[in-house]
């Protein structure tokens, strides 16, 4: 019988005990959000609890790194200080934050629709307000907090187990006989490392192989998720075409449209999580959160068939004020593309005579706003340091309502025309509004929270536009009304692949034709090209959106999440999810998006994925190569028509 040496043995045994609260995280997770898997049978999961343990495996292996080599060391007895107080002490630590996280993205699901990367220590280092929103946070989800320390007691307990009384191992034994056991035990945890005996490790793309894009999240797990992402390059270059036969089927350049160059006022209003889902007008029901919206959607240009970019805030806000999507797994404003140069709304219209300025009651430095910003090209910012007055403040900022007057007011400073776009804050978590509204605006039954704010919201922007139309600039003002991404969601098509991109976009002019509602699919980018065609904007720019205006261009929407890309166009979707395979939805006919069409249908599901394959090569180029501009006065890239 082979005599394994203790230190072996006691590791292993630790390692593999992991699998057990690795497990019951997972089983935490999919009760947490039953709602977001309500179509995951109990057989289902099982199967992801079992081919999670693939993903659970590197995961322990990964973080327990500093435990593993502590180990390994030949330092003490089984009963000395260094074996019974310091390993454990790094143990209980490590393991401590790996099952904290998969806690804490068991919360965020429903608002980001997966598990976290590595994204989130860039984003938690630019200043997102967490101390101000860390107290709010505890007091709502702290039952989060006990099951982490139970979770943690459970774990120490496995730990406690292997500590029971053993035979004495002097050190001299152990360093002379530990040669060739730590070339086996290195041997085997590099292959739980890799996960398995493939060609290449075990990345996240992998678990494309066993579930669809939608119940990823269940198969692998937090620290996974987050260490695989570290330091991996957001793209890589596609070739799917040559250069031009790429241009014939999408390109991000754009010429003038014929047209005087009208300089209307320009002001974009970003509504927070304002979902599609939440608007009367826009879904045919009899109950609505947003009345003052609905009565403008009445009066205005609304596409209800508008799409965002993303699933964040910082993601939406470069979609919407420059065009610059998303089609990674870091925002854009954070990855390491951040320095490219690139056109903006703020930048192209600054340069033809426009005061810029951008709103957001957050503290000045959230989420890298003032930064981005400032390299955007608006020449004023005006953030909760500006209003100074914390009286009217909240968790995350000032409240809407008295923000959008100081917004009101101060478009009258500004020297005309202008560009102007304000971020809204109050639809946003821990959903309260102000005292003196909680009696006008509360919760309705078992509804969920975020409907008070979104009606307090439209509230304060109905005072916005009662104060604006007594303003001279606004006749000659263009408001283009959007949200930063959807919200959480109670209705399941709202939560799957399609619905859950799915908001307003609204066009509003006084005395204008920008009337009624278009089915033509939009999605956030387009919205710089499309104010720019209704101004007849002179000057040739790069934009991978389209002009929502132009009949002869080509309208979709893509999105990414999860290694998958998806390309809309009314009414179908194709979405490909990478190893797994190619679907065709009618998400019009069926918004549970369970009839695949890619076989009956072969001639549109090879024309939308040669679309989706042009967007892609396109995008990953020239974000890489840093050509995301044209040079005021430059010509546009040869062979070029698309407006």
């Amino acid at each position: 019988m082979v005599n394994i040496p203790l230190y072996c043995k006691l590791l292993f045994q630790r390692l593999l005990l992991l699998l057990i609260p690795y497990q019951l995280c997972r089983v935490f997770f999919y009760v947490y959000n039953h709602n977001y898997f309500a179509d995951v049978t109990t057989h289902q999961f099982l199967y992801y609890c079992f081919i999670g343990l693939r993903f659970d495996v590197p995961a322990i292996i990964m973080t327990n790194l500093p435990f593993i080599f502590l180990s390994l060391l030949p330092f003490g007895g089984p009963d000395s200080i260094y074996r019974k107080v310091v390993l454990k002490t790094v143990f209980m630590v490590i393991n401590s934050l790996a099952i904290f996280m998969q806690f804490g993205d068991s919360v965020f699901l429903p608002f980001v629709y997966k598990r976290s990367t590595a994204d989130i220590f860039k984003f938690l280092s630019l200043g997102s307000d967490s101390a101000d929103v860390m107290p709010s946070v505890v007091k709502d989800y702290w039952f989060i907090l006990v099951y982490w320390g139970l979770m943690m007691l459970l774990t120490y307990g496995l730990y406690v187990l292997t500590e029971r009384k053993r035979p004495f191992e002097n050190t001299r034994h152990y360093v002379a006989t530990s040669l060739s056991y730590n070339i086996v035990l290195l041997g085997i945890l590099l292959l739980g490392f890799r996960g398995g005996w493939q060609a290449r490790p075990l990345t996240l793309s992998d678990a494309a192989f066993y579930a669809p894009v939608h119940d990823i999240p269940l198969v692998i797990n937090s620290p996974f998720s987050i260490l695989k992402t570290l330091g991996v390059p957001p793209l890589k270059e596609k070739k799917y075409f040559a250069p031009a036969a790429l241009q014939k089927i999408y390109s991000p350049y754009k010429v003038p449209t014929s047209g005087d160059f009208k300089k209307y006022n320009v002001v974009t209003i970003i509504l927070e999580s304002f979902s599609k889902e939440y608007i009367g007008a826009l879904n045919n029901r009899h109950r609505t959160n947003t009345p003052f919206l609905d009565s403008l959607i009445s009066q205005s240009l609304t596409f209800d068939n508008a799409f965002s970019d993303g699933k964040k805030s910082i993601e939406g806000i470069p979609s919407v004020t420059a065009g610059l999507p998303t089609w990674m797994d870091e925002p854009f404003i954070i990855s390491d593309y951040s320095k490219d140069s690139t056109n903006s709304l703020a930048g192209l219209l600054g340069e033809v005579g426009y005061t810029t300025a951008f709103f957001h009651g957050g503290s000045n430095g959230t989420m890298g706003f003032t930064g981005y910003c400032k390299k955007a090209g608006f020449k004023y910012y005006y953030g909760r340091t500006e209003y100074n007055n914390d009286k009217d403040c909240e968790t995350w900022g000032i409240w809407d309502e008295p923000f959008f007057q100081y917004f009101a007011k101060n478009l009258d400073t500004l020297h005309k025309p202008f560009y102007s776009a304000i971020f809204s804050l109050s639809s946003h978590h821990p959903f309260l509004i102000p005292d003196k509204y909680k009696n006008q605006f509360p919760r309705k039954g078992k509804e969920m929270e975020i409907l008070k704010c979104v009606r307090y919201s439209d509230m304060a922007l109905k005072e916005f536009f009662k104060t604006a139309s007594q303003k001279r600039w606004f006749d000659s003002t263009l408001f283009v009304l959007v949200a930063d991404h959807a919200g959480p969601s109670e209705d399941p098509y709202y939560s799957n692949r399609v619905g859950m991109y799915e908001l307003p976009i609204i066009f509003y002019m006084p005395h204008s034709n920008l009337k009624g509602i278009s089915h033509t699919t939009m999605q956030q980018i387009d919205i710089m090209p499309t104010i720019l065609g209704y101004l007849h904007y002179p000057h040739p720019y790069f934009a991978f959106g389209n002009n929502a205006f132009d009949s002869s261009a080509n309208h979709f929407a893509v999105n990414y999440i999860n290694d998958v890309y998806e390309v809309c166009q009314n009414p179908y979707c194709l979405q490909v999810e990478g190893s797994r395979g190619t679907y065709l939805y009618n998400y019009q006919k069926d918004s549970m998006l369970t009839h695949d069409l890619s076989k009956s249908k072969p001639h549109l599901r090879d024309s939308l994925a040669t679309l989706l394959k042009a967007v892609i090569q396109t995008y990953n180029s020239s974000v890489i190569n840093n050509v995301l501009y044209i040079k005021k006065g430059a010509s546009p890239a040869p062979s070029v028509s698309i407006k």
